[in-house]
């Protein structure tokens, strides 16, 4: 296949991609969820994973070499741009809206809180010594994380009011 067509069709694909990332509103990405082969950096959003693909297809595109000599680069830029798509496609499509940092605090807790009501019940209702025990080391684990989390909160409301 002619080489600016193949060219082409990537960066068709690269700004459908955009298209859709920009759609969902370029969400955050929480964890990395590509293999550490696929792209060079860690990027916070998938955004600059999509620059970083740009980039690779803008050096292909610029370098004499043709792309059946280098068929590595084409397999590669491929690879990312599909990883990024899976991406895409995991997340909720409702959520087209970031939630704020102090928003998603504020969700973490109440789940927190409904995690230490439930493990309370539990521990109340539990049988066997060991299983209690169990109960009650799992409790105050996830209490210590609660404390972390509202300390959190605290702190974000104030570093918000100061700036």
């Amino acid at each position: 296949m002619n080489q600016k067509v193949v060219i082409n069709q990537l960066r068709k694909l690269l700004e459908h991609l955009s298209y859709q990332v920009k759609r969902l509103g370029n969400p955050r990405l929480k964890t990395l969820g590509f293999e550490r082969r696929l792209f060079k950096n860690y990027h916070s959003t998938l955004d600059g994973y999509l620059q970083e693909c740009v980039d690779t297809l803008n050096k292909l595109e610029h370098n004499d070499l043709s792309l059946s000599s280098h068929p590595w680069q084409l397999e590669h830029l491929v690879e990312q741009c599909q990883a990024i798509q899976k991406v895409i496609y995991t997340l909720p499509a409702g959520k087209k809206q970031l939630l704020t940092p102090q928003e998603e605090l504020a969700g973490y807790e109440r789940r927190l809180l409904k995690m230490v009501a439930d493990l309370e019940h539990q521990v109340a209702t539990a049988t066997g010594f060991q299983e209690q025990q169990q109960l009650l080391s799992t409790l105050e684990i996830t209490q210590q994380r609660l404390v972390r989390c509202q300390t959190a909160q605290k702190d974000y409301s104030w570093k918000k009011s100061v700036t």
